[in-house]
């Protein structure tokens, strides 16, 4: 089986997503590549895949949701709802429990460099108490952005360090391994039991996806990677195929190639189940 962790889903009328969303980290090709009926399809590709939105005032995306719940619910014995808490937005830890209560929510989605609330941020720090006490896992943003107006510190794996020592219980996974700072993303997750972290949105940067590669596997921390594809940026059947492809680049070079058997662990890890949510 193959669980994609990391899909976003919005309604592409939604008066926050704009025709140039490229400031806020949202190309306008992927707002036209959005729809109910795609991401309904493309997600078939894969068995089970998380679905969320982001709310980020800051950045100007207000993706209800209820909005992504409605999508979830077309499909929900293979489709998996987080809810999106903006740290910013006033009554956001009512939103939290009214999303984890009423709409039963499984996990959440963060992203402090499209919120502008550092990842130590007092608040942020409310939401990981109460996932922390709810059994509730957290995809958090820890990577570069296209998105502008918050410092690109607010991006910087290192500091899920002090997050985990501080929530020793708390299940997280950084997505997109944290570029351009994967070595710092592989030190952390490698230290921290319940930290994890995806390859969302890598393997079309080849050069940049197989060092990663090669560092998981030569840090021991290959175990602790999960798939996910950040649809529609790009569909879970490219990702699997990029993932596949992975030792095209290689070609004559010499270079070590990534190990099928690697590949298949990473694609078929069953990371609904380690983060206690299958």
């Amino acid at each position: 089986m193959i669980y994609d962790i990391h899909t976003h889903y919005w309604n592409p009328e939604d008066t926050s997503l704009t025709s140039d969303t490229s400031h806020l980290g949202i190309p306008a090709a992927a707002n036209r590549k959005m729809s109910s009926d795609r991401h309904f399809e493309e997600t078939k590709a894969v068995d089970r895949a998380v679905v969320f939105g982001l709310r980020a005032l800051k950045s100007s995306m207000n993706i209800p949701n209820d909005t992504v719940k409605k999508q979830v619910d077309r499909a929900p014995e293979r489709l998996i709802f987080f809810t999106s808490i903006d740290p910013t937005e006033k009554g956001y830890l009512d939103e939290l429990e009214r999303t984890h209560m009423d709409l039963h929510a499984k996990g959440i989605k963060l992203g402090p460099i499209y919120q502008g609330a550092h990842p130590l941020d007092r608040r942020n720090l409310e939401i990981y108490a109460y996932a922390q006490k709810h059994n509730l896992p957290i995809v958090i943003h820890m990577a570069t952005t296209y998105a502008r107006g918050v410092p690109l510190d607010y991006a910087r794996p290192f500091y899920m360090d002090e997050v985990a020592i501080k929530f020793p219980d708390l299940k997280m996974v950084l997505a997109h391994l944290g570029h351009p700072w994967i070595g710092e993303t592989i030190a952390v997750i490698r230290r921290n039991p319940n930290l994890y972290a995806d390859i969302s949105a890598l393997y079309y940067r080849p050069w940049q996806f197989y060092n990663a590669m090669q560092l998981l596997v030569e840090y021991g921390t290959w175990e602790k990677v999960f798939f996910g594809s950040d649809f529609p940026f790009t569909t879970p059947q490219e990702s699997i195929d990029g993932i596949r492809n992975i030792n095209h680049i290689t070609g004559n070079s010499g270079l070590p190639r990534i190990s099928d058997e690697i590949i298949d662990e990473i694609l078929c890890r069953n990371s609904l189940g380690i983060l206690g949510i299958e």
